[in-house]
């Protein structure tokens, strides 16, 4: 343990054990202090993370459902266009044909 950034003065009124001692007391809440932190960091980036994905599965449900409904709404006006054009063909033959 580094004793040379404790002022001298106080190293002569503690002694060298005892500044070892609180050097090594200091470490300790430290690394405490830090563990606390990097817990309270971690639970807030997971909530954080938790709910960014929960608005991304909502925004891509909501795409599919949108991509669905549109996909359907073409598909029917496709199919009408056709019968409307095969309809269309069928009067026409039938009138030249005279029937």
């Amino acid at each position: 343990m580094r004793t040379n950034g404790v002022p001298p003065a106080l190293r002569d009124r503690l002694g060298h054990e005892a500044t070892i001692g609180l050097l090594e007391l200091i470490d300790s809440e430290h690394m405490a202090w830090s563990d606390r932190v990097l817990s309270i960091a971690v639970d807030r980036f997971e909530r954080r993370l938790a709910e960014e994905l929960a608005e991304l599965r909502v925004a891509l449900v909501r795409e599919i459902h949108d991509g669905r409904v549109e996909t359907f709404k073409w598909t029917f006006l496709f199919w009408l266009g056709q019968v409307a054009a095969i309809a269309g063909l069928l009067a026409y033959m039938l009138r030249t044909t005279g029937r």
